[in-house]
């Protein structure tokens, strides 16, 4: 009578399919979307801080949101950054409210919160900036 059963090379085989199909499986179920929402954050934070400072030098800097980008202007203009100009494209499938934040000398603007919406991959995923009548912007 001979024995019944998998050899080695046929276990190890089927793992390894089993593991791929888990991997490529759970990439697909899990959110990738977070990444870009916060990555939007981390851009319009550094925007108001930018303005912030710029205001503390400069006369009439605005931070201007669309449903898409962030601009730091001044007299209407946006401003250059090193080689680049605002205004920022937000990253894909991210969304802003329409919001037009004016500073004065000592860096100081209306307080606010302004919430970052995901669309596509991002569906459901949210952040949300707290800015203070100071001017200090931080994510809650």
């Amino acid at each position: 009578m001979r024995n019944q059963g998998f050899t080695l090379i046929e276990l190890v085989t089927v793992m390894i399919l089993v593991g791929i199909v888990s991997v490529v499986l759970l990439s697909r179920i899990s959110s990738t979307g977070a990444a870009a929402v916060q990555s939007g954050r981390d851009d319009l934070i550094a925007a108001l801080f930018f303005a912030q400072q710029q205001a503390m030098m400069r006369s009439n800097i605005s931070v201007v949101l669309t449903a898409n980008s962030v601009s730091v202007n001044e007299n209407n203009n946006p401003i250059a950054v090193s080689n680049d100009f605002y205004p920022l494209t937000m990253p894909a499938g991210v969304s802003l409210p329409a919001l037009t934040l004016n500073y004065d000398k000592l860096g100081r603007t209306t307080a606010t919160q302004i919430v970052l919406t995901g669309s596509g991959n991002s569906s459901g995923v949210t952040a949300t900036i707290q800015v203070d009548a100071s001017g200090y912007a931080y994510a809650q």
